[in-house]
C-alpha cells in the first residue's frame, strides 16, 4: 500500500512543482501564465481532496469523526445521486437505472456522509462502464430484518478474482482499474461509512460481466409504524 500511496501523492506534487519550475525559468505571456496557474490550483485541489479523504477515512474507521445522525429517507437519498450523475451517464452513453420501491424507507444516519458513500460507488460503476451499458442501483428495504439494502449493479469491465480481498484497502487500484483517473480512496471510504452506521458492504464481479456492490443499513429502529407511501 505505500508504494501506491507514495506514486499517489508524488504525481501532483511533481506536477505543481515543474508547473512552479517553468513559469520562474520562461519568459511567457500572461495568458500563459493564466493557464499554469489555473493547472497549479487543480492540482493542489486534487491532493488536498485526496488527504482530507484520508483522513475522514482515518476518523470515521476510529470512532473520532463526529457524525450527526437525523432521520433520512433512503429512496430520497438514492434518487439526488442519481440526478446528479444522469448527465455524466448520458455523455458517455451509459444506461443509468433507478430502482426504488413505492414506499419510504427511513433510517437514522449522517446524511453528508451517506451522500458520500452513494455517491463514489455511483461515480465508479458509471466510470468503469463502457458505452452502451447499463448501470442499476436499486433500493431493496427488508422489514423483518429492519434493515435496507442499496444495490448497485453495472455490466462494466468487473474485478479479477484475486483483487476482490484488497479492493477496499485505501489507495488500493486494480490492474483493470488504472485506465481510469482515482486516488483508490472511494472503496475504502463507503466500507468506513457503512460501517460507522452499523452496516456493511459486499461485492460480487466477475471480469468482462460486471460489479455488483451492495449496502447493507439498519433502518432507523425508532420507526416500527408502516412506511408512508411516497407521493405518485
Amino acid at each position: 500500500m505505500s508504494d501506491n500511496i507514495a506514486h499517489d501523492l508524488r504525481s501532483p506534487i511533481t506536477r505543481i512543482r515543474g508547473l512552479a519550475e517553468i513559469t520562474l525559468t520562461t519568459k511567457t505571456g500572461m495568458e500563459d501564465y493564466r493557464l499554469m496557474a489555473a493547472s497549479t490550483i487543480e492540482e493542489c485541489d486534487r491532493l488536498l481532496d485526496m488527504i482530507t479523504t484520508m483522513l475522514l477515512i482515518s476518523r470515521t474507521e476510529s470512532g473520532a469523526a463526529r457524525l450527526e445522525f437525523n432521520a433520512l429517507d433512503v429512496s430520497g437519498l438514492v434518487a439526488d445521486a442519481c440526478d446528479l450523475f444522469k448527465p455524466a451517464a448520458e455523455d458517455k452513453g451509459v444506461t443509468l437505472i433507478c430502482d426504488l420501491p413505492e414506499t419510504r424507507i427511513l433510517l437514522s444516519g449522517d446524511i453528508r456522509l451517506l451522500q458520500r458513500m452513494v455517491s463514489n460507488l455511483l461515480d465508479n460503476a458509471v466510470k468503469y462502464t463502457p458505452a452502451k451499458g447499463t448501470v442499476r442501483i436499486t433500493v431493496q428495504g427488508v422489514p423483518a430484518d429492519k434493515k435496507v439494502s442499496i444495490i448497485f449493479e453495472d455490466t462494466g469491465i468487473g474485478i479479477a478474482s484475486d483483487e476482490m480481498p484488497r479492493i477496499f484497502d485505501r489507495f488500493y487500484r486494480g490492474d483493470r482499474s488504472r485506465s481510469q483517473i482515482g486516488a483508490g480512496l472511494g472503496l475504502s471510504l463507503a466500507r468506513a461509512v457503512a460501517r460507522a452506521h452499523g452496516g456493511s458492504i459486499s461485492v460480487e464481479s466477475q471480469p468482462g460481466r460486471g460489479s455488483r456492490f451492495i449496502v447493507t443499513l439498519p433502518v432507523d429502529p425508532g420507526r416500527d409504524a408502516p412506511p408512508e407511501r411516497l407521493p405518485p
